[in-house]
């Protein structure tokens, strides 16, 4: 069951609609060393016996109460977190240490874009071995990418010609590049992370990044999951501590929301679109504000 239903800056307004699709079991979510941890336990995690208390004979033993079983998590608490970590992820970057991520190359391959980027880090220690993470949209926690990365003078990061470590199997003497076929609103997700874990460089991607603009304003859409199950909008160039009214449409479905402009001009807003009865469909959003009202519209359920 799928119903649109928005939620502003991941935590006001109602939860995010539940997917009931997980079976008996446990999810277990574990973002290694500096990431976020998140665990969640289901509710077929069954009390293991009882304990019971000596009685007179005459008495039947009374069984100790059953301890409380862990509730199951539900999918919308899962996405609520899933979005919220996403619209912080460049913020859990250690103070003072910067990343700059520059397109290199861009071609299509089969119809699809292709698309090459490198890296560079000021303001992290260049003495010490980095491992590189990434959370993109398929997997529901982030991954190990390679290990033994350094930061060179210039600041930019590979792998050194010598190197032992994980990263001397794919690239080794190389420069790192990360190289995407992107989906309209993908984002990639990725973190530096030191061995000794002081040093930690989050950045994020969206190479094809869907904007609309309105004066001053622009609304983004960025895709936490393949068929936009899961988005954010991301709006930027309101007024600072402007009360916004937020709409969004998908088939007879209206959501009304009055969020309001943090002292960057931005705003968060999380959506799940998805409409009971219906596989595919468009949503689509007016932000109004005191001097610009930026528009888009999205499609879900298609590849």
């Amino acid at each position: 069951m799928r119903v649109a239903n928005p939620r502003l800056n991941a935590r006001d307004g109602k939860g995010l609609p539940s997917r009931r699709r997980h079976a008996c079991g446990i999810l277990q979510i574990i973002m290694r060393h500096t990431l976020i941890y998140v665990t969640l336990f289901s509710v077929c995690l069954l009390a293991a016996g009882q304990s019971s208390t000596p009685q007179a004979k005459s008495k039947p033993a009374t069984p100790a109460p059953a301890p409380a079983q862990p509730q199951a998590p539900t999918d919308e608490l899962l996405m609520e977190k899933t979005a919220q970590a996403t619209i912080d992820w460049d913020k859990s970057t250690t103070e003072g240490a910067k990343v700059d991520v520059q397109l290199t190359k861009k071609d299509q391959v089969d119809g699809k874009p292709v698309m090459q980027y490198h890296v560079k880090v000021t303001g992290a220690p260049k003495n010490k071995f980095y491992t590189l993470m990434a959370w993109p949209i398929t997997l529901a926690i982030p991954a190990t990418m390679m290990e033994g990365l350094v930061i060179a003078a210039d600041g930019t990061v590979g792998c050194p010609p010598d190197s032992t470590k994980s990263c001397g199997q794919r690239m080794k003497g190389a420069e790192l590049k990360l190289t995407y076929t992107p989906g309209i609103g993908e984002i990639y997700r990725h973190a530096l992370v030191s061995e000794d874990h002081s040093t930690r460089i989050f950045f994020s991607i969206v190479p094809a990044p869907m904007i609309e603009h309105d004066k001053t304003c622009s609304l983004e859409i960025v895709r936490l999951s393949p068929k936009f199950e899961l988005a954010v909008i991301r709006g930027k160039g309101f007024a600072p501590g402007d009360q916004l009214s937020f709409h969004t449409v998908s088939y007879q479905e209206v959501h009304d929301s009055q969020p309001k402009v943090n002292a960057q001009g931005e705003f968060w807003a999380v959506l799940s679109p998805y409409v009971k009865g219906r596989t595919m469909g468009t949503t689509q959003v007016t932000v109004k504000g005191k001097s610009c009202a930026p528009a888009l519209s999205f499609e879900w359920g298609s590849e």
